[in-house]
């Protein structure tokens, strides 16, 4: 079963700013990012008990990009809760 996730709305994310949370042993982190000089809104998550950054860097996180847009975190919040329950 999933968890309802909420992140920031779009103007905390328009001053480049990174959020992270979790809950029990899912850790996930959302963030802006330019790729090939467009902003998007990216988005990891793990399942581990270590902290986030030691499961980025072993490679056991799972990622997505979104459209920067009030409308991409909308979608990054969504595709965060359903990641919460697998």
């Amino acid at each position: 079963m999933s968890t309802e996730i909420k992140i920031p709305r779009f103007d905390y994310m328009c001053q480049k700013n990174t959020y992270s949370g979790s809950v029990g042993s899912f850790r996930y982190k959302v963030f802006p990012k330019n790729i090939n000089e467009t902003d998007k809104v990216f988005v990891a998550a793990t399942y581990r008990n270590n902290c986030f950054e030691v499961e980025d860097a072993a490679g056991r996180t799972e990622k997505k990009e979104f459209e920067y847009s009030p409308e991409g975190l909308l979608e990054a919040e969504a595709w965060i809760s359903g990641q919460s329950g697998d």
